[in-house]
C-alpha cells in the first residue's frame, strides 16, 4: 500500500472516531437533558402545581415544548396569587381594624347597659317608694273617708265654709294681739332703758352715737344732735371722740326731741372741742 493510500486510511479512521466521540457526547448530554425534563415533570405532575391549578399530564417526549408552558402558566398563576394574597392581606387589616372599632363600640354599649342597669335599679328602688307612700295616703284617704261617717259633699263644704271663717277671724285677732304686743313690748323696753339711764352707776344696756353740733366756749357747753327720740334723757355722761382720740367728757343738762344740751365736765375745756366730734354712750 501506498503512502497515499495509508494516508486516507488512516484519515478515515480518524473521522470515524471523532464522529463516534461527538455521537457519543451528544447521546450523554441528550440523556441528561432527558433526566433533567423527567425531574421537571415529576415536579409538575406532584407537589404545589396542582394546589396552583396546572395538573400536569404531558410527555416531552410527545411535545417538548409543554413543560416550559406550564412553567410560564405557573408563573402566572404565582404572580396572580401573589396579588390575590396582597389583596387578603388589605382585608385582613381592614377586617382587623373594623374588629379593633366593634370592640370599642361593644365596650361603649356594655357601658351604657350598666349605667341603664343602674338608672334601671334606682328608678325600681323610686318606684318601690312611690308605692309605699301612694299606700300610705290611700290608707289615710281610707281613714279620712270612715271619718266622714256618710255625710254628704254639701254638708261638708258648709263645715269647711265655717271653719274658714273662723280661721279668719282667729288669724285677725292673733294678728291684732301680736300687734299690740310689740308695741306694748316696745314701750316697756324704753321706759326700761330710760329708767336705767336715770339710775346712778348702772350698767348702760344702750348704745348712742352723735355728734357735735355746736359749741360755746364762753359759757363751756356743747349742743348735740341727739335727744329724747334718741332716749337720751337729763344727767347722762357722755365721752367725746376725734377719730381714735378721746377729748374729754360731758353731762347732759337740757333735752328736747332731736338735740340736747351738755356741760363739759372739768378737765375738758371747750377750746378742745370741734364742732363734728364724736359723743358716744
Amino acid at each position: 500500500m501506498t503512502i497515499a493510500g495509508k494516508l486516507s486510511l488512516g484519515g478515515s479512521v480518524a473521522l470515524s472516531l471523532a464522529t463516534a466521540g461527538l455521537a457519543f457526547m451528544v447521546m450523554e448530554s441528550k440523556t441528561r437533558f432527558s433526566q433533567q425534563l423527567r425531574a421537571v415533570e415529576s415536579c409538575l405532575q406532584g407537589g404545589k402545581f396542582p394546589a396552583l391549578g396546572l395538573q400536569y399530564t404531558s410527555n416531552f417526549m410527545e411535545n417538548e415544548g409543554e413543560p416550559a408552558a406550564t412553567v410560564g402558566k405557573a408563573g402566572e398563576n404565582w404572580g396572580a396569587t401573589s396579588e390575590d394574597l396582597k389583596s387578603t392581606k388589605t382585608t385582613l387589616d381592614k377586617t382587623k381594624s373594623d374588629l379593633t372599632d366593634a370592640q370599642a363600640k361593644n365596650q361603649e354599649l356594655s357601658l351604657k347597659a350598666e349605667k341603664l342597669d343602674k338608672d334601671l335599679t334606682s328608678t325600681k328602688s323610686d318606684l318601690d317608694s312611690t308605692n309605699s307612700k301612694l299606700k300610705v295616703t290611700q290608707e289615710q284617704l281610707q281613714a279620712y273617708t270612715d271619718e266622714l261617717k256618710g255625710k254628704k259633699p254639701a254638708e261638708l263644704f258648709s263645715e269647711i265654709g265655717d271653719l274658714s271663717e273662723k280661721v279668719k277671724v282667729a288669724e285677725s285677732e292673733n294678728k291684732l294681739l301680736a300687734s299690740s304686743k310689740e308695741k306694748i313690748e316696745a314701750e316697756l323696753k324704753k321706759l326700761r332703758e330710760g329708767e336705767e339711764m336715770r339710775r346712778p352707776g348702772a350698767t348702760k344696756s344702750i348704745s348712742l352715737s352723735g355728734k357735735v353740733v355746736a359749741v360755746n366756749p364762753t359759757w363751756n357747753f356743747v349742743i348735740l344732735d341727739l335727744g329724747k327720740n334718741d332716749q337720751v334723757v337729763e344727767g347722762l355722761s357722755m365721752v367725746i371722740y376725734r377719730g381714735e382720740k378721746m377729748i374729754g367728757k360731758l353731762r347732759v343738762v337740757s333735752v328736747d326731741a332731736t338735740t340736747s344740751v351738755a356741760d363739759l365736765m372739768p378737765g375738758t375745756p371747750a377750746q378742745a372741742i370741734e364742732v363734728g366730734d364724736q359723743v358716744i354712750y
